[in-house]
């Protein structure tokens, strides 16, 4: 037996002939229903016409941003969880700017003409700081190719937008001078990082989070948060004489002058007020300069950008943008290589 359904608007009218008909409506004012009332049939059609005036859900920007950074089941999107901590703070702090400016943009107005002018005008909005505006650039951009990836877009309005940050650290490699300043003076809590990272070429954060099942006695072994790549590095012996005598029983490998674990700030405050120091003094290079002096001091050595890829985890093209466009062409030891090698031949 059907249940009776609720919100029935039924009607009767005397008709011409003078018997009574019976009318049924979906609901008051709305469609007339066909069906036989009680049936099957009835019930199907009631539900038809009830669906069909639901309100369609209206994908926009903001819901391709929930796409991007949370699950079906309500749960941390699994793609967005693979990518750095720090990436994802990044993306979440942009995601907060592009929701305030664009809350309510429906996703197929930005196939349209017009969008990517849009962009490119609040892209430049922030050229007072233009690795944020970049940055912000970047984060829009993969929600854009992740909709494209899941065929709910057909383009990627910021692709063609000019970046705004022109800079590079191509003259800002560290020197053997200050190295050597750096070995001579700096504490130990932060020498151990300084010459991981040096001998190395890994990320500061991958550094900071090495625990000792990641040194064997003879490998440092990482995972890198950004790529997923593992990577076996042979420790040199300057390294190995550092992390031997060190004792064993903490979790993390570099810990802070309380022998705890470092965190993003505390190293980053630390670090800066060590090199700004009277016994220090070094103001031009970067702690993240220490992955640029690697790849280029092995390429002086003579490493091939395979190799460099291989310990470092870049890709091979990426080392090759990095050599070509930050640092060879301000390197004049390896410029001078050349022809020393060239006279050697002769």
């Amino acid at each position: 037996m059907l249940v009776k359904i609720k919100g029935i608007h039924k009607v009767k009218r005397k008709l011409a002939d003078g018997t009574v008909g019976v009318y049924y409506y979906a609901w008051r004012g709305g469609p007339r229903m066909t069906s036989a009332p009680r049936t099957e049939a009835f019930a199907l059609e009631y539900a038809r016409l009830k669906t069909s005036t639901q309100p369609k859900t209206i994908e926009t920007l903001a819901s391709l941003i929930d796409r991007f950074t949370t699950g079906d089941d309500g749960k941390p999107n699994p793609d967005f969880l693979t990518l750095a901590e720090s990436t994802r703070a990044d993306h979440e702090y942009a995601f907060r700017l592009i929701r305030a400016k664009w809350p309510h943009l429906p996703a197929k107005l930005t196939q349209q003409k017009g969008m990517k002018a849009d962009i490119r005008k609040w892209h430049r909005s922030f050229a007072a700081n233009p690795r944020k505006a970049d940055k912000l650039l970047f984060s829009l951009s993969k929600v854009f190719s992740y909709a494209i990836a899941g065929e709910l877009l057909d383009k990627n309005p910021c692709t063609g937008i000019e970046r705004l940050y022109q800079g590079s650290r191509k003259e800002f490699l560290w020197s053997a001078e200050q190295i050597a300043t750096v070995r001579a003076k700096l504490e130990p809590h932060l020498l151990l990082p300084f010459e991981i990272a040096l001998a190395t070429g890994q990320r500061q954060g991958d550094i900071l989070a090495m625990n000792w099942k990641q040194w064997d006695g003879k490998y440092l072994l990482f995972r890198q948060s950004k790529t997923g790549k593992r990577l076996k590095v042979l420790a040199n012996a300057r390294l190995k004489g550092l992390l031997d005598p060190l004792a064993k029983d903490t979790l993390r490998i570099c810990l802070n002058s309380r022998k705890r674990p470092w965190t993003k700030d505390g190293f980053k405050t630390s670090w800066g007020k060590a090199m700004a120091s009277e016994a220090i003094k070094i103001e031009d290079v970067t702690y993240h300069d220490l992955r640029g002096t690697f790849i280029c001091d092995r390429a002086r050595e003579g490493s091939s950008i395979e190799d460099i890829a291989r310990i470092s985890g870049h890709s091979m093209a990426e080392i090759k943008s990095v050599l070509e466009k930050h640092y060879l062409a301000t390197d004049q030891g390896l410029s001078d290589a050349v022809i020393l090698r060239m006279e050697g031949n002769s």
